[in-house]
Order: structure tokens, then sequence, then C-alpha cells
């Protein structure tokens, strides 16, 4: 088992969900926490609850904040052992509900953003020998399905990026792993539909009142967390589904079952439209 302590983790999108999770994890561990979102905000109410952490503001859709994200880390900490990429966004609509900017938003973000900062920290990594970078993908990788079409297709992206990098770097000490979660209890309705809540916003469970918005329905967030840590100490890379039993998605991908999903989504997809419409207005502040 490797150990954590001391060693330099990078996480993006740390100011809530898995981000802020794996991060209070992490550190748990004794790990060297640098964070960072583009949300100054809730980067400060961080800050204040986690005096011990480095934040830093970045808009990682944007190439020179990536690359000074990057750099500003190296130069400060000498070195970046753990990239956790964790920072994404969701997108719940029909892709004829979508404009050109709004596709280019989400692959700057789910994909592009990712993959350029694991290209940027690799060679240090490289350099010693060792490193590892976590990738959070999604149950969505395994199928896809609307509303959603445009999101999955980034998270397919994301974990060919995942296989064809650990295929490259296997033999020379960096590891990569990469978590595919399910559904999971964190604002990710809220935000698919363009919502931003504030963290005082953000409450547990169904039923929220006025401008309080109810986490999206799941399992808990520390789960994923948790198996983050768990691959960050393993000698290998690993990609893991949380939880496990919706690793069983991927028997979408094999014949007849495909062809089961195809007939079933095709025939549905307008209702499956409607109704995750609806369960994303309950959870969007109005």
């Amino acid at each position: 088992m490797r150990s954590l302590r001391g060693q330099v983790v990078l996480i993006t999108g740390v100011t809530s969900g898995i981000g802020r999770s794996v991060a209070e994890r992490l550190a748990g561990a004794g790990a060297r926490i640098v964070g960072c979102a583009r949300d100054g905000d809730r980067l400060t109410d961080v800050g204040r609850a986690e005096p011990g952490w480095d934040l830093r503001r970045a808009d990682l859709t944007d190439p020179a904040e990536r690359a000074a994200l990057v750099d500003g880390v190296l130069a400060d900490h000498g070195r970046i052992d753990v990239l956790v990429a964790n920072a994404g966004i969701g997108w719940e609509g029909l892709v004829e509900d979508m404009s050109g900017d709004d596709v280019e938003q989400v692959y700057r973000t789910n994909v592009i953003a990712p993959a350029d900062l694991a290209r940027r920290v690799l060679p240090g990594m490289l350099d010693r020998g060792d490193g590892a970078i976590v990738f959070t993908s999604s149950m969505a990788a395994f199928a896809s399905v609307p509303p959603l079409t445009v999101y999955c297709s980034t998270k397919y992206a994301v974990d060919g990026f995942v296989e064809g990098l650990r295929r490259e770097v296997w033999t020379r000490g960096v590891r990569v792993h990469s978590v595919n979660p399910g559904p999971i209890r964190t604002e990710w309705l809220a935000r698919s539909r363009g919502a931003r809540p504030a963290e005082g916003e953000i409450e547990d469970g169904p039923g929220a009142a006025g401008a309080r918005v109810p986490r999206s329905p799941g399992a808990p967030v520390e789960w994923v967390a948790a198996a983050v840590h768990r691959s960050l100490v393993r000698p290998w890379s690993r990609t893991v589904s949380v939880p496990r039993v919706v690793g069983l998605g991927r028997l979408a991908a094999v014949q007849p079952v495909r062809t089961a999903v195809d007939v079933a989504t095709g025939l549905n997809a307008g209702r499956i439209a409607h109704r995750a419409r609806r369960l994303a207005e309950q959870h969007t502040p109005h």
C-alpha cells in the first residue's frame, strides 16, 4: 500500500460535491491539498473552513488559466504528485435544444481541460518515475441515452483517454485511474440546467423550500471519495464504478443488450427526456 502523507495533490472542482469530499478524505490521509475552482465566492467559503488547503481560482476552459494553474503549483510546491481531474459539468436536454456554445462548453470542461491538465503534469511525474492521475468519469460512459447524449459522449471520451494514457505510461511509474460513479448526492442536476447555487443554498433530501436546492438523489458522495483514496494507495492503475453494481452497465455495449437498449430508448426517448426534465426542475432553484 502506498502512502499519501506529504504528497502534493491537485484537485479540480474542489468547492463542492465529489471534489470537496475527495479533498477532505485525502487531507485526512496526510496529503497536501491544492484545490481549484472557478467560483471565487465558494473558494473563499471553503478556505475559511479549510485554512490548510492551498486554494486557487481557475477557469479550466481557458488554456492560459490551465497553464498558469499548473505552473503556479509547480513554482510554489516544487512538484505535483497526484492530479485528481474531477471538475465537470452536465447537460440535461435534447441535442436539438443545445446551442453550439453549449456543446463546446461541455466538451471544453469535461474532455479538453482534464486531458490538457494531464499533459501538463505528466513530464514531472515521468521524470521522477512516480505519480498518479485520477479522472472522474461516469456510468454515463457505458450507454448514451437521452436527454444526456452530449454529456454521455464526453464521458465516453474520458474513458477512451484513460485507456490510452494508461497504456502509454504504465511501464514508467505513472498510474492512471478512473472512477465511474452512478447517481451521487450532489448538485449535478441543478448545475446541469445552468444553476450555480451558493454553498448556503444546498440541502440534503427532497422537499427543499424557497431558494434552497436539494441534492440529486443517489449514493453518498463519500463513497466516491473512498474509491479515489483506495485507487491512490494501490500500486497499480484501476478503474472502479461507484457503487460497484453500476459497473454492470458496461454490458450495454455487448450484443444483444446493445440492440435492446437502442430499441427501448429509441421508442421512449420523448418520455425519458420529459421525466428527466421534471426531475431536474425539482432540483433547480427558481
